[in-house]
């Protein structure tokens, strides 16, 4: 099998049909009918079904497509980094949404301080299309929030990433405990369907017969942010924003009686990626800068109250 097989089964998954994947690639049909044939019968197993003359990827192809598409884009990688050699100081690295916003700013001006001829890309996107990211190679790594189900990703925990549900001083629930049903009565000002801590809120919450509706919701945390300070509701925010904004009187805790914001973290990176010097170098730091799991939280900040 060669890297020319496995451009043309990629073109023809993402084609649907021989004859654009042909006209994609600048063959012949023939020429791509040969090659699937040839992978098939080469891994004796059947990549294609025929349907209203449709292909449509069988389980086995849609398996096989994420092997050759992690094999093509490390072949292309190889191929970008030893024939330009100024490629070789870039790290692509990606965060979910949370933890873009509240680790990798962090961590990227730290390495940047300690390795300034590495260029760094940053990608923020939900954990789903962060897994997505790094099972093709188009991330080296990165820094996730919630939970790593692709069996392609080696995943190191970190420091859990600790939230804290907060409100205008002005409002009644300033500071209190309140229980989940006073909680879930609020106007709620929330991101967007797949952040992590909602997630972590419904899935607390489905236990109860207290639903979470929010009156908000926005891709954009700092508009959230705003609204609460303006009253309009409670939302959530990573501990250190939430620190900042306390310490500042902007807002105020509000604490769920039974209820503990904590995302699990990790470090992520496929399990078969060659660790480049750079990568190693950011993995290293990460460690330092972020303790594992077991180390706890480092922040001066507590989202709980004290225990009487």
């Amino acid at each position: 099998m060669t890297i020319r097989h496995f451009r043309i089964f990629i073109a023809v998954a993402s084609c649907g049909s021989i004859t654009a994947a042909a006209r994609s690639l600048f063959l012949t049909q023939p020429t791509v009918s040969v090659a699937i044939r040839e992978l098939e019968e080469h891994y004796g197993v059947r990549f294609f079904e025929r349907i209203s003359q449709r292909l449509k990827i069988t389980e086995e192809g849609t398996s096989f497509l994420s092997y050759a598409s992690h094999l093509i884009s490390l072949y292309d990688e190889m191929e970008t980094v030893f024939q330009n050699p100024d490629s070789r100081g870039t790290l692509r690295v990606g965060a979910s949404i949370s933890c873009g916003s509240s680790t990798l700013p962090a961590l990227v001006r730290r390495f940047h301080d300690l390795h300034p001829q590495i260029r760094v890309q940053a990608k923020i996107c939900p954990t789903d299309r962060l897994e997505e990211l790094l099972s093709d190679n188009r991330l080296d790594l990165a820094v996730a929030g919630g939970v790593i189900r692709s069996p392609l990703l080696k995943a190191i925990p970190l420091r859990p990433e600790t939230y804290v549900a907060v409100c205008s001083p002005s409002c009644p629930l300033a500071g209190r405990t309140v229980s989940q049903e006073e909680f879930a009565a609020q106007p709620l000002l929330f991101r967007e369907t797949g952040s992590e801590p909602l997630k972590l809120l419904r899935s607390a919450f489905s236990q109860t017969e207290n639903r979470l509706e929010p009156c908000w919701e926005s891709v954009s945390q700092e508009a959230l942010t705003e609204a609460a300070r303006q009253g309009l509701g409670i939302t959530i925010l990573p501990e250190a924003a939430a620190g900042r904004e306390i310490s500042q009187g902007l807002l105020a805790p509000v604490f769920i009686s039974g209820l503990s914001l904590t995302v699990p973290a990790f470090l992520v990176f496929h399990k078969n990626k060659f660790i480049s010097p750079a990568m190693e170098q950011f993995l290293s730091m990460t460690r330092e800068m972020i303790p594992f799991s077991e180390d706890g939280p480092s922040a001066s900040f507590t989202p709980y109250p004290p225990e009487p």
